[in-house]
């Protein structure tokens, strides 16, 4: 696996963990996170344990992973509120 690869798996683990945050309160919402990073900073050494030069360029991603996180579960909760707002403004029509 390339690094063009390993980032995006590395979007995909970010969105996931991102939308699975979504429901938490958010005092609890970081341990998630760091929770969740660190199973996949594992399972990420383990993968690339034989080639260190891979492991090194995952580990560049997987460190990046928490802020990534954070940003899109800020995009995720702006695009709602934002729905939200437009569905509020919307008249339904009448039968």
């Amino acid at each position: 696996m390339d690094r063009g690869q390993q980032a995006v798996r590395i979007l995909r683990i970010v969105n996931t963990i991102a939308e699975q945050s979504l429901g938490m309160p958010p005092e609890i919402r970081m341990a998630f996170i760091q929770v969740e990073v660190a199973k996949v900073r594992e399972a990420f050494r383990q993968t690339y344990e034989a080639d260190p030069r891979l492991r090194a360029c995952a580990m560049e991603l997987v460190d990046s992973m928490p802020e990534s996180i954070e940003a899109r579960i800020h995009a995720l909760e702006t695009e709602a509120s934002g729905k939200a707002a437009a569905d509020e403004g919307r008249v339904e029509p009448e039968s």
